[in-house]
């Protein structure tokens, strides 16, 4: 095995597991108090999603609007590995945030979102 190859399989093997990613928020604007569906991917987390897309165990995860300060934490209505349906929180601040999921301490990117007055 060359040195270059040794160094390619020692990567790969540290490589770390994917993080949960959001592709959108269905739908892109809503009021405080109104349920919204994120979709995407990983959100299950590691070794958590069945083959009908549910989670196997309830991943220790949250769903949050808004990056910067202040951010609130959404109450969770359903979670799976491709969907996570929450409540807008009454704390998030209205206008353009972000939504961001966290799943066994790995977020997702931001995805963009209008909390409607």
């Amino acid at each position: 095995m060359t040195l270059r190859a040794a160094a390619a399989v020692g990567l790969a093997a540290c490589a770390p597991a994917a993080g949960p990613s959001i592709d959108r928020v269905e739908p892109p604007a809503a009021a405080r108090g109104a349920q919204v569906v994120v979709r995407g991917a990983g959100f299950c987390g590691e070794g958590r999603a069945a083959g009908d897309g549910a989670c196997v165990t309830p991943p220790p995860g949250s769903v949050v609007f808004g990056i910067d300060p202040p951010s609130a934490r959404a109450l969770v209505v359903s979670w799976a590995a491709e969907a996570i349906t929450v409540t807008v929180p009454a704390a998030a601040p209205a206008g353009g945030t972000e939504v961001v999921v966290t799943v066994d301490g790995r977020s997702s990117g931001a995805a963009p979102f209008e909390v409607l007055p």
